[in-house]
């Protein structure tokens, strides 16, 4: 209840803020080019969307500039984003990932949207 009274107040305040990305799903990988660099397989996986430039042992520059194509509802948007995954832990011990299906409410035209070549 204690939480659920501090979210309303963040919202009413104007505090809460949401990232969403128009962008479907590339591949959920052990790959992490910024905790892990250059080591496969990395210790935790993520769910990658974005740019085709996504690897091991990314560049310090704009990789935006690399990618030719995004998995992202707009076009111009060939950056990398990659979120960790979760998992729910069943009562006989098995794990389960739980599914990320971001923007399906915000962009429901897009939620299974195909590469977008640049």
């Amino acid at each position: 209840m204690l939480w659920s009274a501090l979210f309303l107040a963040a919202l009413a305040d104007g505090a809460a803020t949401m990232l969403r990305f128009g962008c479907s799903q590339l591949v959920i990988d052990r790959i992490d080019p910024l905790v892990n660099p250059g080591q496969a397989p990395s210790p935790h996986l993520h769910q990658i969307v974005g740019g085709n430039t996504f690897n091991v042992s990314m560049p310090t520059g704009d990789v935006g500039e690399l990618a030719s194509c995004t998995s992202c509802s707009y076009s111009e948007d060939l950056s990398n984003y990659w979120t960790a995954n979760m998992y729910f832990k069943a009562r006989n011990g098995s794990y389960k990932r739980v599914p990320q299906i971001p923007n399906r409410y915000h962009f429901p035209a897009q939620s299974a949207l195909p590469l977008n070549q640049h």
